[in-house]
Parts: C-alpha cells; sequence; structure tokens
C-alpha cells in the first residue's frame, strides 16, 4: 500500500520482502517536488526534482525526505502530492 509523504516527517521505508525497490509517484499541482534521501538520518540528499506527474522506479534507502525547495527541506509542497511504495516480492 502506498503512503502519502509529508513535508516535514521523515519516511522509513520498510525494506522486507522489498528487495531494496520501491515506486514514487508525484501528483504535480502548484510546486516542484524535492526528494530527499538520508542513510544515517542527519545527513540528507537532494537525489532527485520533479516537476511533472510521473511514477517512477526507485531504490530504497534508510530515509526520505521530501520538500518544494532545492536547499530548504522544510518548505511546503503547495498542492503537489508524493505517494511511495515498497515493492513487495511473494
Amino acid at each position: 500500500m502506498a503512503t502519502q509523504l509529508a513535508v516535514g516527517t521523515e519516511f522509513n521505508p520498510n525494506m522486507k520482502n522489498a528487495g531494496g525497490q520501491g515506486i514514487i509517484q508525484i501528483v504535480k499541482g502548484d510546486t516542484n517536488v524535492h526528494l530527499y534521501a538520508s542513510l544515517n538520518g542527519t545527513d540528507y540528499v537532494l537525489i532527485e526534482t520533479f516537476s511533472i506527474n510521473t511514477i517512477k522506479e526507485l531504490v530504497l534507502c534508510d530515509r526520505f525526505k521530501i520538500s518544494g525547495s532545492a536547499t530548504d527541506q522544510t518548505t511546503t509542497i503547495g498542492t503537489s502530492k508524493v505517494y511511495i511504495s515498497e515493492t513487495r516480492f511473494t
């Protein structure tokens, strides 16, 4: 099941049976979405900026955050929405 991400909230994927893979969906509203990732929960790195609606596969890491800014991780994403889902293998 997909989880909707919120600005200012760290997302920790459940990688059990996910094989390190996930899917992200961006519903582009009035703001571009910037996706950050971190392995230690302290040092976040901007990994991608989304300016259109998209669904794509991504490699999961320990933590993700989203923002409406490439330089400030607390900026609102306006009417845009972000969903993430861990891929499940049976």
